[in-house]
């Protein structure tokens, strides 16, 4: 009866043992992927937006390679002699007259809301 009883031990402990390795393994794969969930939330996060500012100054327009396509490259001028580049693709143009009267016109002041984007400002509106 007892060396019955140690082959059915045997057995049982065959069994057993991979299926705790196996638990085992399962719950700290878990643990392991909760806990780098959890740190890479910072990493992962959306950059936080940046300020908006507000300048004042005349815009300025100057035409680049004329012979190929011509582009307009717009500037604010701070009246100074200081040129920021102006990002005007998504911007907001709420002024009184139309935009041509305001460019190059010293006389006609408009503010710019935006943030820096690098050397440029990214402006989201243009108002007087």
């Amino acid at each position: 009866m007892i060396g019955s009883m140690n082959v059915r031990g045997l057995g049982v402990m065959r069994l057993v043992f991979p299926v705790v390795v196996v638990a085992v393994l399962v719950a700290a794969a878990a643990w392991v992927a909760a806990s780098l969930r959890g740190s890479s939330e910072g990493v992962n996060a959306a950059s936080p937006t940046p300020p908006v500012r507000t300048l004042r100054g005349f815009i300025v327009a100057v035409v680049v390679d004329y012979a190929n396509g011509s582009r307009t490259e717009f500037f604010l001028d701070f009246g100074n002699g200081t040129h920021v580049p102006l990002d005007l693709s998504n911007a907001d143009i709420r002024l009184k007259d139309h935009f041509a009267v305001y460019v190059g016109n010293p006389q006609r002041p408009v503010y710019v809301t935006g943030w820096w984007q690098e050397r440029k400002f990214k402006a989201l509106m243009v108002y007087e």
